[in-house]
């Protein structure tokens, strides 16, 4: 018997949308952000004013950012949920409060993930704080923090779920768990950047992202200054 191709045409349009919506179901809630009376300061030891933004994510194919590579960080950046002013930041109360679903097919929810965007199982969940990403602007302050040592955690560990969760399970990432910052300070631990006031306490610290080859000039400063010494002796 033939098939009539409008029937055909309804079956598959049927399977393309059950198929769309196995793939958004909801997988695992990741809650995260800071806690009343977290510490949240820039480089100069100011509170985080509204310009700042707040940006759950990870690095996609296996990327390691360290703080000479800060230029490549954008290209490989994959934001899984973010907290700007009056979206999850409230800079009056020094809070951010967010959360979004973890996908079944390991993707973001929020309206700020990118929807092709895969967040793996056990890829680590980075924080990235930031007034902006203008690395040519006037002193660009960051912050890049992660939970190295999950172990001892209060709070649900800094790395993203298996995918095919399905029960409502949920997470709470808080930044009182993070412990390793690859730029700024974060729970009293400073990392790269520079510092106008070094607090003693805090919970987050932004730095002046440092000029790429700044120290290479100084090297290469001190040596000429140096050989110029050395001549100078020797004509002496």
């Amino acid at each position: 018997m033939k098939v009539p191709l409008q029937f055909l045409k309804t079956l598959s349009a049927i399977f393309a949308l059950a198929t769309a919506s196995v793939c958004s179901l909801k997988g695992a809630t990741m809650h995260w952000g800071t806690l009343p009376n977290d510490v949240l300061l820039d480089s100069a030891g100011n509170a985080l004013t509204a310009d700042f933004v707040f940006e759950l994510g990870t690095f996609a194919g296996g990327f390691v950012p360290t703080d000479s590579n800060v230029f490549e960080w954008e290209a490989n950046w994959m934001v899984f949920d973010a907290a700007v002013v009056g979206t999850g930041w409230n800079p009056a109360g020094q809070e951010v409060v967010r959360s979004a679903n973890h996908t079944a097919g390991g993707g973001s929810d929020s309206i700020f993930a990118d929807p092709g965007d895969v967040f793996d199982q056990g890829a680590v969940a980075y924080l990235w704080v930031y007034n902006t990403k203008d690395l040519s602007g006037t002193l660009p302050e960051w912050a890049l923090l992660e939970d190295v040592d999950n172990g001892p955690n209060l709070f649900a560990s800094w790395e993203f779920p298996d995918p095919s969760e399905q029960s409502g399970e949920s997470y709470d990432l808080q930044t009182r768990d993070l412990d390793s910052p690859i730029l700024g300070g974060v729970n009293s631990v400073r990392g790269a950047g520079l510092f106008a006031l070094e607090p003693p306490v805090f919970t987050i610290q932004t730095a002046v992202v440092p000029e790429p080859g700044a120290g290479l000039l100084l090297a290469v400063g001190a040596l000429w200054t140096l050989r110029r010494h050395r001549r100078m002796a020797a004509v002496g």
